[in-house]
């Protein structure tokens, strides 16, 4: 695997957790609205811990790309995503734990990260049919 492409997917990855990051704060901004402040904050928290994951795999891509791959073994994939895991449940078992968390807005903060992760990446290839389309017709109109 060549630099440039850990270089690529690490900017993705930075792409789709802002992507992620605003879906989080308007649901936190609308739930805050309807339910209440521990609704919104419980939103935003659950939101935090989901993006979480995205923000540690950028993180690790980009270490790699900046090593130009040397490191980069399946069991440092297997490695990271156990990190993930462990340092998510971990959040999240302290989050319902916590008296000033809203169970269900902890829970719709998570899925909404969830959402927006799988939102971003649909879109990104929506755009890339869409540029290859317009790219491939040879008329240069869109």
């Amino acid at each position: 695997m060549s630099s440039n492409s850990l270089g690529n997917a690490a900017r993705q990855s930075v792409k789709i957790l802002q992507w992620q990051l605003i879906w989080i704060v308007v649901m936190a901004a609308i739930g805050g609205m309807a339910f209440g402040g521990r609704a919104g904050w419980s939103v935003l928290v659950g939101g935090g811990i989901g993006s979480l994951w995205t923000a540690y795999m950028a993180f690790t891509l980009f270490r790699h790309s900046l090593n130009h791959g040397a490191g980069l073994s399946a069991a440092s994939f297997v490695v990271a995503w156990l990190v993930k895991l462990v340092l998510t449940l971990g959040l999240l078992v302290i989050a319902f734990r916590s008296k000033a968390m809203a169970p269900l807005g902890l829970i719709a903060g998570l899925f909404g990260a969830l959402l927006a992760y799988w939102a971003s990446l649909a879109f990104a290839k929506s755009q890339r049919k869409s540029a290859a389309g317009t790219a491939g017709n040879g008329s240069g109109k869109g």
